[in-house]
């Protein structure tokens, strides 16, 4: 019996040593918690795991305070859950602990189980707590790896040893025109190349790969949907086996060339642009060391070479400014980060001084924002120093020309006024002295006629009609000369005239031609103008006296006179006016025999007429008088007609504007 109790006791102590061994191995810990007390018992490995000094039972709440703020509430919750019989008593909870005395922060597992009286009381919660921490740590470098090599902007794949691919990242996708729908395990590398690309790779790539070397260079790959052809500077290594160093596969990082190929061929056609401009362009360091001066700056100093210009950019500068020049450029690059202004160069064969507009400024490398040194590009300012001398010269001499041209021009007008004044006077006076005598043929020819037409016979009384006549028309000729030598622009004389009512006095004078002819006169409300009272009523007694005159027999004569506004598009139509101003036009229309389009011009011309006396009475100056009383207010008047169909004649004034 003794033997038989020994025997228990030794295989109980020999399966509680197995068991503490397996969760050591394990890296376990267990604990013990009683749901009622809320004591937590646990042994060594726990405590160790939790940071607890040699206590073996532990507060209930004082190990929540040793888990980490973020997982202290979850986990609280999965142990009130896991205590509840509706849940089935079993619990789990990843978390982390901030270890009590340490401080360390630790990821455990936690796994337990609650046991229930029948009432559904818990009188045991027990568990195991286990350390996850390097795997937590093994899992999130992972996860960065992936991470990285999933935004990495270059291209990322691998592949086994037969190039299919099992992996290729987003931007490797883009690049060769993959979508995201595409199952990457369908494609094999030879889906990548154009034929002869594939060619390379498998001479020259594939053949380093499997012998376990890596491979470097410039490859083409081709986009899956273009078919284009794009250069990659491509990095491949050999995958090994971590256990045996066998070859498993292949991975491959391309950086596509055509963004670099591009900025090179910019900086090329930069480069040609400096080379070939005619300015002269240099760069120095931080120092003032110069690095480049082109071709046209090395001609404009008289440097042979750009190694001769691989000096000081102060030697460019004459000795005796250079110290004030250098200071206030480098103080303007270092706060405004460039310079302008003139100066003179040196001309290191000549010596002569050359006259340059420059600008400096700051070059500052693109990635880092830090100063490489300075870019200078000046310009030549000889050719137009001599320019801007040679208009000083002009002005001044054009200026003398113009003073003495107007002083010209002042004798000229004062000799124009007194010749003007001779002609008024000339005119006056001759038309005067030819009315005397053409007044008293008038009279003694009227004496004549009325005492003696008993006595003449029938030829004498029609040669002295015909006198009579003549005499008539002389008088009237004379008058209109006269007339129209005294319209001048008088604008001191200039006022506001409502042609509304110029026009209704102009008829009113007329009356007695307007019964006669049956004549019927249309007029709506006309607009005010600027101009000369007495010279507005002429302007228009003319015209509509020529209306009255040119009837047709069979129509009764209407005259029709309209006016309106016109607009700026329509003012800048008429080279005579001027830009801005406001204008009136004024239309008299008749419906009398008119004129062949042709003649248009013509009738303004004095002393031009298109019937015979005999037909119309009349001098052939009334439109010659007012074409040049409308110049003389700043207008314009022009005629349109058809033969037999009438005629509008359009008078452009300005407006009155107070």
């Amino acid at each position: 019996m003794e033997k038989q109790l020994e025997t228990g006791n030794f295989r109980e102590n020999n399966n509680e040593e197995w068991m503490r061994f397996a969760l050591l191995s394990a890296g376990l810990g267990t604990w013990n918690m009683d749901p009622l007390k809320k004591e937590v018992k646990w042994d060594d490995r726990c405590r160790e795991l939790f940071g607890f000094p040699e206590e073996h039972v532990i507060e209930y709440q004082d190990v929540l305070k040793y888990i980490h703020p973020d997982d202290k509430n979850r986990v609280d919750q999965a142990v009130t859950n896991a205590l509840q019989p509706e849940s089935g008593g079993d619990y789990f909870a990843r978390f982390r602990t901030i270890g009590a005395q340490d401080k360390k922060v630790r990821w455990l597992d936690c796994k337990g189980k609650s046991y229930f009286h029948p009432d559904g009381t818990a009188y045991r919660f027990a568990g195991t707590a286990q350390d996850i921490t390097k795997e937590i740590e093994d899992w999130e470098r992972e996860e960065l790896m992936i991470a990285l090599v999933e935004n990495s902007p270059d291209y990322m794949a691998a592949a086994d040893n037969l190039g299919r691919f099992f992996y290729m990242n987003t931007a490797g996708k883009r690049l060769v025109g993959i979508s995201d729908e595409l199952d990457i395990t369908t494609l094999v590398n030879k889906d990548l190349f154009h034929p002869a690309d594939f060619q390379f790779m498998g001479e020259e790539v594939y053949t380093h790969l499997l012998a376990g070397r890596k491979w470097s260079g410039n490859i083409h790959v081709q986009h899956m949907v273009t078919k284009e052809r794009i250069p990659c500077y491509a990095d491949f290594i050999a995958i090994q086996d971590a256990g045996s160093d066998k070859i498993i596969g292949r991975g491959a990082t391309l950086r596509d060339l055509r963004p670099a190929l591009k900025a090179k061929q910019e900086q090329q056609k930069l480069l040609a642009l400096l080379e070939n401009s005619r300015d002269f362009v240099s760069l120095s360091d931080e120092e003032g060391i110069v690095s480049y001066v082109n071709p046209a700056g090395l001609q404009l100093v008289g440097l042979d070479s750009l190694e001769d210009a691989k000096r000081f950019n102060t030697d460019f500068l004459f000795p005796e400014v250079m110290e004030a020049i250098m200071q206030e450029i480098n103080t303007a690059v270092l706060e405004k980060g460039h310079w302008s202004g003139e100066l003179n160069y040196r001309h290191f064969k000549t010596g002569e001084a050359i006259p340059v507009s420059v600008t400096t400024m700051r070059v500052l490398d693109t990635v880092t924002g830090v100063s490489q040194g300075k870019a200078t590009i000046s310009r030549d300012l000889r050719q137009e120093k001599v320019i801007r001398q040679q208009q000083i010269e002009n002005k001044v001499e054009l200026e003398r020309m113009v003073e003495m041209r107007t002083s010209e021009l002042k004798k000229a007008n004062i000799d124009l006024n007194i010749v003007n004044q001779n002609l008024e006077q000339f005119a006056y006076v001759a038309s005067h002295d030819l009315q005397e005598p053409l007044r008293k043929i008038n009279m003694f020819s009227a004496l004549l006629q009325d005492k003696y037409q008993d006595q003449l016979n029938e030829t004498g009384m029609r040669n002295l009609g015909i006198i009579r006549n003549a005499a008539t028309r002389m008088t009237t000729l004379i008058q209109d000369l006269l007339a129209f030598s005294r319209v001048s622009r008088q604008d001191h004389l200039f006022e506001a005239v409502d042609l509304h009512k110029t026009i209704q006095q102009v008829v009113a004078d007329l009356d007695i031609l307007i019964q006669q002819k049956d004549a019927m006169i249309e007029m709506d409300a006309l607009c005010t103008v600027q101009g000369i009272p007495l010279h507005m009523t002429q302007l228009f007694h003319n015209l509509l006296s020529n209306a009255l005159k040119f009837t047709q027999l069979d129509k009764q004569p209407v005259i029709k006179i309209r006016s309106r506004h016109l607009s700026d598009l329509e003012v800048a139509e008429h080279p005579q006016l001027q830009n801005g101003m406001p204008y009136c036009e004024i239309r008299v229309t008749d419906n009398g025999i008119g004129f062949a389009p042709t003649y248009a011009k013509k009738i303004f011309v004095i002393f031009q007429r298109l019937h015979g006396r005999g037909e119309y009475e009349g001098s052939g100056i009334g439109l010659a008088l007012c074409q040049k009383i409308v110049i003389a207010h700043h207008g314009m008047i022009y005629a349109e007609s058809e033969e037999g169909k009438g005629a509008t004649f359009i008078v452009i004034l300005p407006v009155f504007t107070s």
